[in-house]
């Protein structure tokens, strides 16, 4: 990082949608202990047991939906395979209170767009009053293919 800049998002481990694959996990916990302690309620074991099996699946799928997107935006930015924009925010539009969750800005001519709800690897601004990213802001952000790979903020 040069000397005068903060970096405020960097993908890697912390930016991994966790959430969207752990969440099928309660289910698989639930339908377990409903398989283990159903007694003898066949009726009982045979739902826990489907129930397991298919928050399994859902489990195997999340992980395959996510894990590879993931490798290759990290992996692309830890190579260096990323464009650079540096300058001031421009044209910054904070997602609407109503309607799609859509925030978008320029830095440079550069036009960047992406959903703040989205459970991606990439940088997707927190939420106002959260988010750090506004108009006038002097960054220097590394991309590619529309996925913000780094931002680093101007002290």
């Amino acid at each position: 990082m040069a000397p005068g800049y903060q970096t405020i998002f960097e993908i890697g481990l912390g930016s991994f949608p966790w959430t969207q694959l752990l969440h099928p996990i309660p289910f698989v916990v639930v339908a377990f202990l409903l398989y283990r302690f159903s007694g003898r309620s066949q009726t009982l074991k045979a739902f826990g047991l489907i129930m397991t099996l298919v928050a399994g699946l859902f489990c195997v799928i999340a992980f395959f939906a996510l894990v590879p997107n993931f490798a290759k935006e990290r992996l692309a930015y830890a190579y260096g395979h990323s464009s650079v924009a540096e300058g001031t925010i421009e044209s910054f539009h904070p997602p609407p209170a109503l309607g799609p969750a859509i925030e978008s800005f320029t830095v440079d001519g550069v036009p960047f767009s992406y959903n703040v709800w989205d459970t991606t690897p990439c940088f997707h601004n927190a939420p106002p009053p959260r988010g750090r990213i506004c108009d006038g802001l002097y960054v220097r952000i590394h991309y590619l293919d529309g996925c913000i790979q780094r931002v680093d903020v101007r002290q």
